[in-house]
């Protein structure tokens, strides 16, 4: 059996992208703290939890050098997995925007507990589907984002090493290329005015064993306080609105819906998720931020 870390699906990436890119580490140019929470599937008993801190940041003000930290947890069924992974990014001029070149490294655990399993006779129906398995490995990723005032670009492998449980139900690291989940994510800004622009953006996953998945987004923001968006998930067949409010210069707040337009949509009533963040620099201006 292979395994590899899971990398949940999310709708407030756009807000923290280090969940997705290691490169991302430190192009605030502030310190920046991420909390978000993500229900998927709600009202459908053992479907995926998200939940991720994250703390990154220049260390000095010419930005070339980042440092960061995650630790998420994920849920879904009788699996608890939680990771915990420390970031550097390096960040040159390039043209008219910087370019960061990111790596990722730490740790993923993982425990499935199929005691917990309920079977109508109480019994297992397999032998096997007993006791615990659990494991303790490295992982790593690499990234690179490109970014200026009008426009982002991003391409990234957020976990290389995949697990292989041999017969004695032990997890070793056993690296497959196969197995990698590309990410490549764009976007630009549009300026109508100084009080209405557009950030119109994509988001492409791909892996050589799994359908192409791409999220097309769109973002209305109105006086730089009040971003209201929408995307569309191809693969999963679902729709997302998504509201962000800058509520302080450093403090941002994020909700995001997502609605199931394919047969899931006959059991959940949607999938719902909550993001701060909050940057730890008086300098940041609500009238002049960093959109990308």
């Amino acid at each position: 059996m292979v395994d590899a870390q899971h990398n949940p699906v999310t709708s407030q990436y756009l807000t923290n992208g280090l969940v997705i890119n290691p490169a991302y580490a430190g192009t605030r140019g502030a310190l920046s703290a991420n909390l978000s929470y993500r229900k998927q599937w709600a009202q459908i008993v053992g479907a995926p939890q998200f939940q991720s801190l994250s703390l990154h940041s220049p260390v000095n003000k010419k930005e070339k050098v980042s440092l960061g930290l995650m630790a998420d947890y994920l849920t879904f069924g009788v699996t608890k997995d939680v990771g915990i992974y420390g970031f550097y990014a390096y960040n040159v001029r390039l043209g008219k925007g910087r370019l960061s070149m990111g790596l990722k490294g730490g740790l993923d655990l993982s425990n499935t507990n199929y005691n917990s399993l309920q079977f109508p006779d109480g019994n297992p129906a397999d032998p096997l589907l007993t006791g615990d398995l659990r494991y303790t490995l490295p992982n790593m990723g690499v990234g690179f984002y490109y970014y200026n005032e009008k426009y982002f670009a991003g391409l990234s492998v957020p976990s290389i090493l995949t697990y292989k449980r041999d017969e004695m139900n032990e997890f070793k690291v056993t690296p497959d290329y196969t197995l990698f989940k590309t990410y490549f994510s764009a976007g630009t800004l549009v300026r109508f005015s100084d009080a209405f622009k557009v950030k119109p953006s994509v988001l492409v996953r791909y892996s050589m064993h799994e359908p192409l998945e791409v999220d097309i987004n769109a973002n209305l923001i109105f006086v730089d306080l009040l971003w209201v968006g929408g995307s569309y998930r191809i693969a999963e067949k679902a729709a997302v609105a998504i509201l962000d409010l800058q509520v302080t210069p450093q403090l941002k707040i994020g909700y995001s819906y997502d609605y199931q337009l394919g047969h899931l949509n006959n059991y959940t009533t949607g999938t719902h998720e909550i993001s701060l963040r909050y940057e730890f620099e008086f300098a940041v201006s609500a009238t002049s931020p960093r959109y990308f």
